[in-house]
Order: C-alpha cells, then structure tokens, then sequence
C-alpha cells in the first residue's frame, strides 16, 4: 500500500489553508496546516514533508526565510511559493532558493495541482538520482575493496612463496610487515605511506628469487662470491618492484633494506638520511624478526635479547629515531600476534656479533 504524500500548507490565512486543503486529494496527500513561518518549521522538523506550499508574506517568518531554512535541513523537499503580492523580485529571490514553483493569487485548481506533481516528480527524480549515485559510490568502493583483497592475498602468497626457500619457520614476512607498520605509525606514517610500508616490507627479499638455493640456504659463512651473489638480491627486488604501478610505491624498503646507519651496507653504501625512510624502518624490524627466528642451523633468540642488540646498534646498522620509534611500538604491546616465535627468557650462546650478521645473511 502506497503512503500518501506529506504536505504542509503554510498560510496565516485560514481560508487559503482550507481550500488548498480541499483541493488536494485526501487518498494521496495527508496535508498538515501551519498559521506561520514558525510553527511550519516546527511541524517539518517534527513531521517531515514530501511538499511545503508556503504563502510569500507572513507575520514574523515569511515564505522566503522559510524556504531557506528548510532548504538548510532538507534540499530535497518541493516548495511552492503562493503570493498575492507577487513581483518579478520575490519571483527571482525564490527561484534562487530552488524553489520549485512561484504562483501568483487567485490561483486555480488545475494550476496548484500540477504545479504540485511536477514538483514532487522532480523531487523523487532527484532523491533516486542520489540513492543511485550513493548505491554505485557503494558498488564501486565494495568492488576496489575485493579487487584489493584479491592483491593482497596475491602478494602474501608470492611473500610465503619467497619465505619458503629462505628456511624460516614461517610467517616471517607477514611479521616484519607488521612490525614495520606500527613502527612507521609511531614515525607519524598514514595512509598511502603505511600502505607502501607495508607492502615493500612484506616483499622485501623478493629478489632472492634471482639468489641459488645453495648460496641462500647456506648454513654456514659465505665466501666472497657467494656473499657478492647474495648482495645483488635488493636490486633484483626492485626491478621486480618497479614492474608494477601497485608494487612500485614500496620498491624503497627493498632497495634499501639492507643499507646501513654508518654506510656499510649494501648495495650502495648509502648513510643516513640517504637511505629512504621504508629502508630504514625494514632494516630494523627485518633484523629483528631474524634474531628471534628459528632456522635450521640455529635457534631463534628471545624477545628481549632482539630488543638489546637492536639498541646496542643504534647509531650504526640502524638509524637511531627508528630504533626508537619501534621500541615505542614494542612497549605499545608489539608483538602482539600468538604466532609470534617469542621464546621465554633464556642464557643464550654466542657472541652478539653473530647474532647480527646472522640475521641480516652475512655469517
């Protein structure tokens, strides 16, 4: 069953509300009756309407500050201006406001009513225009979220494929991902930034594709050659990366990762601020997970011994505002993930030395 339509007839003369009353058909108008500007907007804020006819000249609130205000809270509403004292002023002034229609006293039956359909056809036009604009807005925004759902699990399968021939445990690059993004959150990363983060962190030794199993997987010390092959790896990565428009924004933490604070890194032996902030960030996180992580020919460290050597090479391997950034994400309740490999504290053997150039593939 279809509801009839809201109308309020705003007129400080009771005659002219009667007979527009009676004009409009019962079984599809429900009409309310206003003596004033006021007491219309306190009906509309309590009723709604689907159609205001107002009279131009009323005490206190007239039809044009009327229509402003209502115009404020809904712009959707019709609203016919009628006026015994029409003039081309009031005429244009109300066409400004979007009025829908401006009729002049004595009006007749025919004029009112199809002034009131072509105002509510409008009406209902522009309302489904929105509710289509608003439902493909919608449509478009579900449709990115699926296509971005489907990359990314594109890209942890690629990050998972990757971490299987680097011997760890698993989940890896997943942690360092993560690990990275709260650590670029304390840095004051937002949106596309963290995103990029993100992804490069996940990827970060994607070009080991390009490095032989025997050099990668590897137990012991690698010769010269052996290391200079492994070196070669970020550069591949990001050949990799720059492939891709949606890979592209996290190229730098491959490229960089590897870098070093003091410049002893590879493959550019960059220093400092040189090194891009994505580098940086995966330099430590990477280091960090690698630390805690069993591999075949060794046990994984605790948390709290990854924590220290990550301080105690501030300044050096890592940049020092990095450093602490991460350690604030740490005291934030980092790692927090039940997959985590964090061993109960422990005496560890070795020497810290190792420890790093474990870690980051050189020992």
């Amino acid at each position: 069953m279809t509801h009839p339509l809201r109308v309020l007839v705003a007129d400080d003369d009771a005659a002219v509300r009667a007979v527009l009353r009676g004009i409009l058909p019962a079984d599809r108008y429900a009409v309310s009756e206003a003596a004033s500007g006021e007491e219309a907007l306190r009906l509309f804020a309590s009723l709604g309407a689907d159609l205001i006819l107002s009279d131009l000249q009323m005490p206190g609130t007239g039809g044009l500050e009327l229509l402003r205000r209502v115009r404020a809270l809904d712009d959707t509403v019709a609203f016919i201006i009628l006026t015994g004292a029409g003039t081309v002023e009031n005429a244009v002034q109300a066409l400004r406001l979007q009025a829908d229609d401006y009729l002049v006293k004595p009006f007749n039956v025919d004029e009112v009513l199809l002034a009131a359909e072509r105002a509510l056809s409008y009406r209902r036009l522009l309302r489904e225009n929105r509710s289509y604009q608003a439902h493909l807005e919608e449509r478009v925004a579900e449709q990115a979220g699926q296509i971005e759902a489907l990359l990314m699990d594109a890209l942890r399968s690629l990050a998972a494929a990757i971490e299987t021939r680097d011997d760890y445990t698993g989940g890896h690059v997943e942690r360092v991902a993560r690990y990275a993004a709260a650590t670029g959150r304390e840095l004051g990363l937002r949106g596309d930034e963290l995103r990029a983060l993100w992804v490069g962190a996940l990827l970060h030794d994607v070009g080991k594709i390009g490095v032989r199993d025997e050099v990668l997987k590897k137990p012991g010390a690698l010769t010269v050659e052996e290391y200079d092959e492994m070196k070669r790896h970020p550069e591949i990565g990001a050949t990799i990366m720059e492939r891709s428009s949606f890979l592209r924004p996290g190229l730098p933490a491959v490229l960089h990762h590897q870098e070093r604070f003091d410049g002893s890194g590879y493959p550019y032996g960059l220093s400092g601020e040189a090194i891009s902030l994505q580098g940086r960030i995966v330099a430590v996180v990477d280091t960090y997970d690698a630390i805690i992580s069993s591999r075949p020919y060794r046990n994984g460290r605790t948390c709290e011994h990854a924590l220290d050597e990550i301080r105690r090479n501030a300044g050096s391997q890592f940049d020092p505002a990095v450093v602490q950034a991460f350690m604030r994400a740490s005291e934030n309740g980092f790692p927090d993930d039940p997959d985590t490999p964090c061993l109960p504290e422990r005496a560890e053997a070795g020497d810290s030395e190792d420890v790093v150039a474990t870690a980051m593939g050189v020992a």
